[in-house]
């Protein structure tokens, strides 16, 4: 499989390889694969669902948003 590298990317690439003492091949390799890693950890998470979240937090500030919610919720446990 051949891969092209956009040129945005390439200056980091280069970089990680010059601190890492490595060739920019396996920089790239470092980086794709911690890449793959970390989404197949995140696919093995539970999903996490908010929906009886959006009803029940009905307090000040909140607009029924993820974020708001999350923000809410955090100032309630606060309070504890």
């Amino acid at each position: 499989m051949a891969l092209n590298v956009p040129p945005r990317y390439e200056p980091k690439i280069e970089q990680l390889a010059q601190s890492q003492h490595i060739t920019a091949d396996e920089a790239l390799d470092q980086v794709i694969r911690a890449g793959l890693d970390q989404l197949a950890a995140a696919s093995h998470k539970p999903r996490v669902s908010y929906a009886s979240l959006f009803g029940a937090a009905k307090g000040p500030g909140t607009h029924k948003s993820r974020e708001e919610v999350d923000r809410y919720i955090a100032e309630l446990r606060a309070e504890w």
